[in-house]
């Protein structure tokens, strides 16, 4: 029976952190949060989802303001721990696992709701305290600070502007999986958008002309480049580079985290890197690359994380 009590002590805990994450989310977006917009978040009846801002209500987290909720002082501050919890463990799986991009925010969900204070603390300082996800979202200090900044979307960005990517939404997971195939992730440049057709970009990456589809657009945040951030034109991925080309390094991709980045640096690929594509396997990959005079085998999609500039 005591086994039972704190099992429904633990969910109800569980969907009282939900909900207020749902909350925060809609203050932050300018958005009223409501009965029905609870209940399609959490994926509950409307009567449960009734009862649950009932239960927040009741506890001080949240008043009710006309047909909508909105977080008290206290609310705010537990919701902003939450969301602490799940950001720093993002950037903990994309930095120190290998685990997918598509992974991390449902690996994040669960794992945000059994880590204390104190383990949040020493993940921090562990990972150096960074002020963002990998996905390019602000991390609330343990203060409960959380920095805001205007976004502009590459679906209005102006045409031939090049940009940087500051920010990639994780949800709907169809559209990040989009944007992760096309090689976007923050820190990624863009050069040359251009508008296609129903709401499609056109742009450059990488070295590679890519269709950007309108419903990943919308989702991509974007910025102007810093003067540090000029990129040569002549960047293009190692992937490219035929059998007998040399090549320098230029850098790893934004898109390159984890240990495998780690993997790609231990291996002596770090910018001014003189690379050579010695051989290819008969189906094309792996291939052998000399650097430094040691040859490496890399798979293609290894290869297309590495940027790299023709050999002077």
């Amino acid at each position: 029976m005591n086994r039972f009590g704190r099992g429904r002590r633990e969910n109800q805990r569980i969907r009282t952190e939900d909900a207020l994450k749902h909350l925060l989310d809609c203050d932050e977006s300018g958005r009223r949060a409501t009965v029905e917009s609870l209940a399609g978040a959490m994926g509950l009846a409307r009567g449960r989802a009734a009862a649950l801002l009932g239960v927040l209500r009741a506890e001080g987290l949240a008043l009710a303001e006309g047909d909508g909720h909105r977080l008290t002082a206290d609310g705010r501050r537990d919701a902003l721990q939450v969301v602490r919890k799940h950001r720093l463990y993002e950037t903990w799986l994309a930095r120190e696992t290998t685990v997918p991009p598509e992974r991390w925010h449902a690996e994040a969900q669960k794992a945000e709701h059994h880590l204390d204070t104190s383990a949040v603390d020493e993940l921090a300082r562990k990972l150096g305290h960074p002020r963002f996800d990998p996905h390019g979202d602000p991390i609330p200090t343990r203060e409960g600070e959380l920095p805001r900044r205007p976004r502009a979307s590459l679906a209005s960005w102006p045409e031939n502007a090049p940009a940087v990517i500051e920010h990639l939404e994780d949800e709907p997971a169809a559209c990040f999986r989009e944007a992760e195939k096309l090689g976007l992730a923050p820190g990624t440049r863009i050069d040359e958008p251009r508008h296609g057709g129903y709401g499609s970009i056109h742009c450059r990456v990488e070295g590679r002309h890519i269709e950007v589809p309108a419903a990943v657009a919308v989702l991509v945040h974007v910025r102007a480049p810093e003067r540090d951030e000029q990129a040569p034109e002549d960047v293009f991925r190692l992937s490219e580079l035929p059998v007998g080309g040399a090549a320098v390094v230029h850098a790893l991709a934004p898109s390159c985290t984890g240990l495998e980045r780690k993997r790609l640096l231990d291996l002596g690929l770090v910018p001014d890197t003189a690379i050579r594509c010695e051989f290819a396997s008969p189906f094309g990959s792996p291939r052998s690359y000399d650097v430094r005079g040691a040859l490496i085998a890399l798979r293609r999609n290894q290869a297309e994380r590495i940027l790299v500039r023709p050999a002077s």
